[in-house]
């Protein structure tokens, strides 16, 4: 994937990953916009608007409020951009949609159900319509982040299991930049979660994740 000399829309770019991405995708010389009104000059859609909430499925009450906010952010909310604004993008000669999943789309945190969930559709989302829009310039890239020390649950910017936010961004526009790059952006340390079934490591890579989680 060019990532120089492109517009770039990153909306949830307050904080954490999608901040740090917006102002290094802005010193490698591209326009990124955080908040478009004039889409006309967009050419790449980054989805990264995400919340994550430690939910108790045991009553209604533990997880049903919590349950639907973090669908509508984290699914209906990439559905509805990527819908706003597929129909501009195949109309580039070279554009990108940008969705970011999670390690936990493939190994479930018990404490996150519905975090694991919906990581789970963006990544099957992204996978269809790379297949789908396979005949159009517009190009489908996953970025599947491990745990990140931001502020996505609370204490997560100062856990010791968390992988630094600037190492994360260098090694995510180190592999966007790469010529052999698939579908999935995969930094290291992510690849004991995406790997685990497939190498048949499922059931113990679990129990240590959740053996790890402070929540």
């Amino acid at each position: 994937m060019q990532i120089t000399g492109r517009t770039v829309f990153i909306p949830g770019s307050t904080s954490g990953i999608g901040l740090a991405l917006a102002l290094a995708l802005h010193e490698r010389g591209n326009t990124v916009v955080l908040g478009g009104r004039r889409r006309e000059l967009l050419d790449v859609l980054v989805a990264m608007a995400g919340i994550m909430r430690v939910e108790d499925w045991h009553t209604p009450e533990g997880f049903l409020a919590s349950a639907e906010q973090v669908v509508t952010t984290n699914l209906l909310g990439p559905i509805r951009l990527i819908g706003a604004l597929v129909e501009h993008l195949r109309g580039r000669p070279v554009a990108s949609v940008v969705t970011v999943s999670s390690g936990l789309a493939f190994v479930p945190l018990a404490a996150t159900p519905s975090y694991n969930a919906t990581k789970a559709a963006v990544h099957m989302l992204t996978e269809s319509l790379r297949l789908q829009l396979a005949d159009t310039t517009v190009e489908l890239l996953e970025i599947v982040p491990p745990s990140v020390a931001t502020e996505l649950l609370p204490g997560q910017q100062d856990s010791p299991i968390a992988m630094p936010l600037d190492d994360f961004v260098a090694e995510v526009l180190t592999l966007l930049e790469a010529p052999t790059l698939g579908g999935e952006v995969l930094v290291e340390r992510v690849l004991p979660l995406r790997r685990a079934e497939a190498r048949g490591e499922y059931a113990d890579v679990v129990a240590r994740l959740n053996a790890a989680d402070p929540h």
